[in-house]
Parts: structure tokens; C-alpha cells; sequence
């Protein structure tokens, strides 16, 4: 973990990206007295008054907090999840889906309990009446948009129905990043301390339309440097009790990441097609030297048909494991970028998971599914939990018992429901 820690001044090697990336500066007005120090100076004292001391005692110096890196861990189990989320399935179905915020409430509050770090288990103070009444303001956004397209395109306005259509998801994108880390955070606890988030709606709005803009007339070049500059934003913006993030990544760095993975799946293409069309060239050369075979070219044989088969179920693998790939490299990437700030320096992060690891889990949690028609999903959850959890680090310098609590209430969970709608997390 120690590479991942910065030095005095971190994001040196990444301020050709962005202003924005320097890290964040310690607001908190108390400033830590190194307890060497004033150690030091009563031992002064005490030798300038007194000549002869009677068994004096050797000053220790005060050593920083290291532990080995500090993991979260996980305690859930498959068949308790099972249980709350059939529950949770028959009272939405009966209810026509308005039981949801209190299915999503008790959802979180096991996996939040399930969950440990340091020796302590995580708290969601979340209720299901307070997102039921974000709920209730996410159907009214729904309607809104959804009804001005319909009523467009009734009117034979296709064009203005488009754009009313994502005008309006453009409108709640950022109403749904600034309201789910407000709300959910702010509704997390660990031993009593709060997280919390300072982000302003209008800010992340700005950011996100430029970025919409650009990305337009660069053809979605510049997307990667929204997705940076949005995860930036938000990041430099948690608060665990006294605890500050950043995040330093550079846009170009995760741009290259996904452009590297698309000329490998370009690359595969053109590759089986290479092999597909050599393949069928020789076979119709072959038929055409000899005359009687002629007629079997119509009718392909069942070798010829299990060899497709092979060959298609072989392509999908090799692009399934390409995007896995891209998928580990990107949450690295983003685990690696981040920073906590506590006691006047910064504590990296670190994501220990390798592909092969990735790709068991993948492969297993797919077959679950498939063969047991989705009912395994909870279980598939649980698996992956399990898997991420304990390979996600802080650096062991970091100390969990000097947090204090700094982060205000707040309860207002119309983001929270508007992010499930879009499908937004805090990952």
C-alpha cells in the first residue's frame, strides 16, 4: 500500500490535467499537536529545574499509527438476503411496486449491517417513509418527461418530443449524482460518525452540461474527461466524519484505458472474420473441384453447423473476458486515484483483484443465474460482495479512531429513488 501514499503535494504528476485535481486542502480548525513535542519540552523543563534528578524517567517518542492495511470485511449470507429480497418481491408485486422504498431500505440496512471495517459494522439510517417520498417525486419527474415526448409525438412533433425527451435526462443526470451521494451518505454511519456530502447542485450541473456539450461535438471523445471530472467533483466532496477524499485520476489516463480495450475488440473482429471467411473459402473451393458436391453447398452439414456454433460461442467468450479486462482496469483505476486525508497527510487506496479472480467469479455468478432461471441472484450478490470487500484497502497509516463527527442531517431522498431510475451508484 505504501506506493499508492502521495507525497507532501500528491498531485504533482497530474496537474497538466486539471486545476481541479490538486488535492483537497484540510479545512478542520483544530491542528494536531504531535504529542514528541510537547513531551520534549516538559523534559526540558524539568532537567532546567531541577540539578539532580531522583530516577528520572527515559521520554519515549510518540510513534505514528501503522497497521497493515486496513480491508473491509463482510458478513452476509446468501439464504438471510434470499429471504428479505422474496419479501421484499411479493410485497412490491401486491402493492404494484409501491412497497419499493421500504424493500430498498431494508436491502441496505442488511448489507450495511453485514458489512465491517476496523472491527465495527457500518449503519444506513435510511427509513422506508423518507424515500417514499422521494419516490413519489421521481414517478412525478417520470410522468413529466415522458408524457411532453408522448404528447410531441402525438402531435406528429417528433423533433421537439427528442429533444424534450433527453433534454430532461439531462436535466436529472446531475439531480440524481448530487441528490444519492447527498441522501445515502448522509443516512451512513460508522460507530455514531456520519459521512456526509458538501456538493452544490448547481456546480455539478454546470459540469456535467459543458462536458455534455463537448462530448457532442467531439463525437463522445471527450466523455472520459466528464466521467473524471464528475467523479472528481463528488469525490473532493465526501466527508467521513473528519475524514476528506480526492480523487487525482486524469481523463486522458481513463480515455486510454477504454481506447485500448475498443482496438482489441476491433482487433478480434476483423481477426475471426479473417479466419471465418478462410474457413468458407476453402470449403466452396473444395466443393467446386468436385462436381458432385456441388448440391451441398445449400445444404450446410452438421459438423458445418456445430463448427458455427463452436466458433460464435468461442468469439463471445473471448469479448465477454475483453470487457472483463476493461472492467478490472477501470475499477483499479479509479481505487488507485483515490486519496483520504486525515492527520495532516494523505492514505491511499487500493484494489487488490486480479483477472483471473474476476473472471472465476464472473463465470460461476453467470452460471448460477443461467441454471437456476435468476433465482440465485441474491446469492450472486452476496458472492460478489464477499469477493470485493476484503480486497478493498486503506493505506495501514490510516488511523479510525481519531474520527470525529462534522456532517449535518439531511433526509430528502428524491435523488436517491431518481438514481435507481437511471441507474446511478455511489461505486
Amino acid at each position: 500500500m505504501t506506493e499508492n501514499l502521495p507525497d507532501e503535494t500528491p498531485l504533482d504528476a497530474a496537474a497538466d490535467d486539471s486545476q481541479s485535481s490538486q488535492p483537497i486542502k484540510n479545512d478542520s480548525n483544530t491542528e494536531p499537536t504531535p504529542p514528541a513535542e510537547s513531551t520534549a519540552e516538559e523534559t526540558h523543563e524539568t532537567v532546567g529545574s531541577v540539578v539532580e534528578p531522583i530516577n528520572p524517567e527515559p521520554v519515549v517518542a510518540a510513534k505514528p499509527i501503522f497497521h497493515a492495511p486496513w480491508a473491509l470485511s463482510f458478513y452476509g449470507e446468501g439464504s438471510k438476503y434470499f429471504v428479505i429480497r422474496l419479501i421484499n418481491a411479493i410485497l412490491q408485486v401486491i402493492t404494484f411496486n409501491f412497497y419499493y422504498p421500504w424493500a430498498k431500505a431494508a436491502k441496505l440496512d442488511y448489507l450495511y449491517e453485514q458489512t465491517e471495517f476496523a472491527g465495527s459494522r457500518f449503519k444506513f439510517h435510511g427509513t422506508g417513509k423518507e424515500m417514499f417520498i422521494g419516490y413519489l417525486k421521481m414517478l412525478a419527474i417520470i410522468i413529466v418527461i415522458y408524457g411532453s415526448f408522448w404528447f410531441a409525438k402525438a402531435n406528429e412533433q417528433i423533433v421537439l418530443g427528442t429533444l424534450l425527451l433527453y433534454g430532461g435526462l439531462i436535466v436529472v443526470y446531475p439531480l440524481a449524482i448530487h441528490g444519492t451521494a447527498k441522501y445515502r451518505l448522509s443516512r451512513s454511519s460508522w460507530r455514531g460518525i456520519f459521512f456526509g456530502y458538501r456538493g452544490e447542485l448547481g456546480e455539478l450541473f454546470a459540469k456535467f452540461f459543458i462536458g455534455i456539450l463537448v462530448s457532442v461535438f467531439t463525437l463522445g471523445i471527450y466523455w472520459s474527461w466528464v466521467e473524471v471530472d464528475l467523479r472528481r467533483y463528488v469525490t473532493k466532496n465526501i466527508r467521513f466524519g473528519s475524514v476528506e477524499f480526492d480523487f487525482v485520476g486524469k481523463g486522458i489516463d481513463l480515455f486510454l484505458i477504454k481506447l485500448k480495450y475498443i482496438i482489441f475488440i476491433f482487433a478480434v473482429i476483423i481477426f475471426g472474420g479473417i479466419l471465418v471467411g478462410m474457413g468458407l473459402f476453402g470449403a466452396g473451393m473444395t466443393n467446386l473441384m468436385n462436381t458432385e458436391n456441388l448440391n451441398e453447398l445449400s445444404n450446410p452439414s452438421v459438423s458445418f453447423i456445430f463448427f458455427g456454433i463452436f466458433a460464435y460461442l468461442f468469439f463471445i467468450a473471448i469479448i465477454g473476458s475483453i470487457a472483463l479486462m476493461r472492467q478490472r482496469e477501470i475499477f483499479q483505476y479509479y481505487a488507485d486515484n483515490t486519496f483520504l486525508w486525515q492527520n495532516e497527510q494523505w492514505h491511499g487506496v487500493k484494489l487488490n483483484m486480479s483477472f483471473m479472480d474476476l473472471l472465476v467469479l464472473s463465470i460461476t455468478n453467470m452460471l448460477l443465474i443461467i441454471f437456476t432461471f435468476g433465482i440465485a441472484t441474491p446469492f450472486v450478490e452476496i458472492r460478489t460482495l464477499h469477493f470485493l470487500m476484503p480486497r478493498l484497502e486503506v493505506a495501514g497509516s490510516f488511523d479510525p479512531d481519531s474520527l470525529t463527527q462534522t456532517e449535518s442531517d439531511y433526509r430528502d431522498a428524491m435523488g436517491e429513488d431518481v438514481g435507481d431510475w437511471l441507474d446511478i451508484d455511489l461505486a
